[in-house]
């Protein structure tokens, strides 16, 4: 078998159909693109790091208003999806409609590319308020506080919904700017006026 030609090194075992020559798994991971490796078997998108992007600090957060400002429509727009479904919504869907928005504000990707995922989620709504809201507003402040709502979803997180009770109780469903419904733990829903002072991430 022979040399795997992008590296020099270790065995060509994988035809690439970009280059076509067989070339090692290791060498085929990295040099991957969409376009020619998309319907090739061997090939799989890379994942993302939501993990590790910036973010802001619960006490960054708690001290600014303008922050705030920024992400109560973005909260209370999953919490409105919540809403919408009967409260039926699980923190997994939450943080995967953090990560859409993520994609969007953080990676540069378009509607266009995330259709199929924003349907798949029905999360169009979310996506629809999220943008009018958040409109003008510098991009790396909206990435960086999306960073921040899904980081405090996945620590909330325990396979139930305990984040978006919180989302519920402190932000509510959105109703329009600055107002959302909020809903108590035993089930009452009181609509507030400006957005809140979310509790300490």
């Amino acid at each position: 078998m022979a040399k795997c030609p992008v590296c020099n090194d270790r065995k060509g075992k994988r035809l690439c159909r970009a280059r076509l020559v067989s070339v090692c798994p290791p060498c085929c991971a990295t040099i991957r693109v969409p376009d020619a490796c998309g319907d090739c078997g061997f090939y799989m998108p890379p994942t993302r790091d939501y993990d590790h992007l910036p973010r802001f600090s619960p006490h960054e957060m708690n001290q600014s208003l303008e922050l705030q400002h920024i992400s109560f429509p973005i909260e209370a727009a999953v919490c409105l999806a919540d809403r919408e479904r009967g409260y039926k919504l699980n923190d997994e869907q939450a943080i995967a409609m953090f990560e859409v928005l993520l994609d969007l504000y953080a990676f540069g990707d378009t509607l266009e590319t995330l259709a199929d995922r924003i349907r798949q989620l029905g999360c169009e709504k979310v996506v629809e308020i999220v943008e009018r809201e958040v409109a003008g507003q510098p991009r790396e402040d909206v990435a960086k506080i999306l960073g921040t709502a899904r980081f405090t979803a996945c620590r909330r997180n325990s396979g139930g919904r305990q984040h978006l009770d919180v989302l519920q109780q402190y932000a509510g469903a959105f109703v329009r700017s600055g107002v959302g419904i909020r809903r108590f733990k035993d089930g009452t829903e009181v609509p507030a006026e400006a957005f809140p002072t979310l509790p300490a991430r």
